[in-house]
């Protein structure tokens, strides 16, 4: 994640003139300089949830790999193509970037599996072959 906001933040003061140079002495946190540099940037933003699901195409076992989530609980739903929740669980993030195994005995077809708390949340699309 540092990486991607340091490559944005590179990209933007390539992108843009200015008469200053950062220096390499500069004490400010990368966090910082988004939020200062990148219009309504903050370090929030900066830090977005991620969610990552393999194997995808999957039969009955599905790894979930997250980031960016605070510690906690998340919720973790699976809706059908047309938007019908078919499976909901509660799980304890210990750390926020972590790997949740889950055992899915569905029809095949696709769904969506969504992994949300605190007003962060993260999507994808997985198919069950």
């Amino acid at each position: 994640m540092q990486k991607l906001v340091c490559a944005l933040t590179c990209c933007f003061l390539t992108a843009q003139s200015f008469s200053q140079a950062v220096s390499s002495t500069d004490d400010s946190t990368l966090s910082t300089l988004v939020s200062e540099k990148l219009p309504g940037a903050t370090a929030a933003k900066a830090s977005a949830s991620t969610l990552n699901i393999y194997p995808n195409p999957a039969k009955n076992k599905v790894t979930l790999q997250v980031a960016g989530f605070d510690p906690g609980i998340a919720t973790v739903k699976i809706l059908d193509i047309k938007g019908k929740r078919i499976r909901q669980e509660s799980r304890l993030l210990t750390n926020g970037s972590e790997e949740i195994i889950m055992f899915l005995m569905m029809q095949p077809g696709i769904y969506f599996i969504m992994v949300s708390e605190k007003g962060k949340m993260a999507r994808k699309k997985l198919v069950i072959i």
